[in-house]
């Protein structure tokens, strides 16, 4: 029933996804450019950081677009440099949070990156960095925040288009 009641608030938030002054297959909101990819982010592009429930939303309409299953997709929230203190990948620190009950966990230890779309409610859940789930990229929003640009365990680089 939260799944469905999210599936329908997103519909109505976002039925069709803007370009703006974004580069082809990026998608705009509120003065940042976004790209879902189906493998893990492009090079020269940072996985999204999420500073509100609003940019939340959007970033799960446009998994929607093209994932209607709504499986997991990584973003950019990790932490990798020290056990506990969650960054973003773009150097910011973590102000807004959206973590599924019990999260995070660091299950086993192993759990540093953070995805989206985890159990019916489809909030956030730490795990282990080397899965290969899909992804949203995001500009930059603050260049103040040095980037420290983790990677992934994976090779792929291809897109959605």
């Amino acid at each position: 029933l939260i799944k469905i009641f999210y599936i329908l608030l997103l519909l109505l938030m976002n039925s069709e996804l803007q370009r703006g002054n974004c580069p082809p297959f990026w998608y705009s909101f509120r003065g940042r450019c976004y790209k879902y990819s189906s493998t893990v982010c492009h090079r020269g592009t940072n996985l999204v950081s999420i500073y509100s429930l609003d940019e939340e939303n959007f970033v799960k309409s446009l998994i929607m677009n093209f994932d209607p299953a709504q499986g997991y997709s990584w973003i950019g929230l990790s932490d990798i440099h020290e056990e506990g203190s969650w960054m973003w990948s773009d150097g910011c620190p973590v102000k807004f949070v959206f973590w599924s009950a019990g999260q995070p966990d660091n299950y086993k230890e192993l759990e540093h990156c953070g995805h989206v779309n985890y159990e019916t409610a489809l909030k956030w859940n730490d795990i282990d960095c080397s899965n290969l789930f899909s992804s949203v990229s995001g500009t930059l929003k603050n260049s103040s925040c040095n980037s420290f640009n983790f990677h992934f365990n994976t090779i792929s680089t291809t897109s959605v288009l």
